[in-house]
């Protein structure tokens, strides 16, 4: 692939628009990140997977700080959380080193990923319609939240969003997301705080494996993240102003028309 002005420039973009986007649906980046590399820039899927978690490290770590920041996320809470996440992505690893998957198989699998992640974010949306998300902020107190008691329900999310971050290179801020909001009682705007969080220390865990073992495209991934970096600051920022409900449901049907075109093949740039 030759690395023109003009891709350079298109990556930088399309790094801000899927950054932003994500960040405010909590969402993950993974999904456009990955779907990007492989259905327009005919990349392979294992090192498009491997790309992403190189991009998320990145860009989730500038929406952490950002977080952190606006007092909205906890590092002892997320590493707690993480410390599960971790967990599902070493049993990954041990699946891949016994079960090695093809990229064909790899590619329908992510397909298949997206559709149910958009279905479950469009019920989420209509469930919470009603939701005032605002009321809830301002009375929730990060400190003294409860979480413990519904920790044991809460550890298999977590085990198998780490395990789906490493698999299919998504971030599994898609999981972890809704659980810290259902199951834990963190209000959404918080939930995604902490789910971004999550998805920073795991990504950061996966990729110091990936250096040694992985397929990551430096370049490609490096221009992404520069554009992710300045997306995750925007999102960060803009997320307590926008309707979450509205741009779940746009960001679940751009995942509809993503994951059908995974699942079939396309024509894409040489």
């Amino acid at each position: 692939m030759e690395l023109t002005w003009e891709l350079i420039l298109i990556l930088i973009l399309c790094g801000i628009l899927f950054s932003a986007l994500t960040t405010m649906a909590g969402s993950g980046g993974g999904v456009f990140y990955v779907s990007f590399m492989v259905i327009i820039l005919g990349m392979a899927f294992d090192e498009a997977r491997d790309t992403s978690i190189f991009i998320m490290v990145i860009a989730s770590g500038t929406a952490f700080i950002t977080y952190l920041r606006q007092g909205r996320t906890d590092v002892k809470l997320s590493l707690i959380f993480t410390s599960f996440a971790i967990l599902g992505s070493i049993l990954c690893w041990i699946f891949l080193f016994f079960v090695p998957l093809s990229n064909e198989v790899l590619r329908i699998l992510f397909g298949l990923v997206l559709l149910i992640i958009a279905v479950n974010m469009s019920f989420k949306a209509y469930k919470d319609r009603n939701d005032s998300n605002s009321a809830q902020n301002a009375d929730f107190d990060l400190k003294s939240h409860d979480y413990k008691k519904d920790l044991k329900k809460g550890i298999p999310f977590f085990i198998v969003a780490g395990f789906t971050s490493r698999l299919l290179g998504i971030g599994g801020g898609v999981i972890a997301g809704p659980s810290l909001h259902i199951i834990f009682g963190f209000p959404i705007h918080y939930a995604t705080a902490i789910s971004s969080s999550i998805v920073f220390f795991t990504a950061f865990f996966n990729l110091i494996l990936l250096i040694y073992y992985g397929k990551i495209n430096y370049m490609v991934g490096i221009f992404l993240a520069i554009g992710s970096v300045i997306g995750a600051i925007l999102g960060a920022r803009l997320s307590q102003r926008m309707p979450k409900q509205y741009l779940q449901i746009f960001v679940a049907v751009l995942l509809i028309f993503i994951g059908i075109n995974m699942l079939f093949p396309i024509i894409v740039i040489d």
